[in-house]
């Protein structure tokens, strides 16, 4: 399998910055993101925000955060927030989903090298949500799940025991999905992650 060293991971991400530019302008909008970024937009914009002239810190150990304050004041749109673009005037850089961190609690212990986990309820899990936790690997999403179980794109690195906190969230995390038109709209997290560690 084709690795890649820290340093080369970590050029990859800030090239990514490098490429879109300086003061990129975000877009949240409603509903699935287009095809592809060289897709039409689609949904309603519901906030748009300017972003810091450095808006990514500089990459480290194969991941990139934001940089500075990712907000708006003043939403232009009331609806349900579902994905975003960044986009440097006409041409749209980066898109994916929005979400707000979810913490659910594993109520049965998982081995090492398993993709299932428990849960008492999985009631706002959705398919392609970003995994984080202990024992879950960088990049790791929600394939598919149950009322009760999450089917994992990567297996677990290290067992994970009953009542161990897993959050879920978009490619995106910000601060509500329920918009209203006039209301602050910030971004929580929102971290790239280089491919083959």
């Amino acid at each position: 399998m084709l690795q890649f060293s820290p340093e080369v991971r970590n050029a990859m991400l800030d090239a990514a910055e490098t490429a879109t530019g300086t003061s990129p302008i975000l877009e949240i909008r409603t509903g699935a993101p287009p095809a592809n970024t060289a897709a039409v937009a689609t949904g309603t914009i519901l906030c748009s925000m300017n972003l810091p002239a450095d808006w990514m810190a500089a990459a480290s150990g194969g991941q990139k955060n934001i940089s500075g304050t990712w907000q708006d004041a003043s939403a232009d749109a009331t609806g349900t927030a579902g994905h975003f673009r960044i986009r440097q005037g006409s041409t749209c850089h980066a898109q994916g989903t929005v979400g707000v961190d979810l913490s659910l609690t594993t109520t049965v212990n998982a081995s090492i090298n398993t993709n299932v986990l428990t849960f008492t309820s999985t009631t706002g899990v959705a398919n392609g949500a970003l995994v984080t936790g202990t024992g879950i690997p960088a990049g790791t999403v929600v394939l598919s799940f149950t009322s009760t179980t999450v089917n994992l794109s990567d297996a677990i690195t290290s067992a994970i025991t009953s009542g161990s906190t897993i959050t879920f969230s978009g490619d995106m995390s910000i601060n509500t999905l329920s918009i209203v038109t006039g209301q602050q709209v910030s971004v929580n997290v929102y971290t790239l992650v280089a491919p083959n560690a």
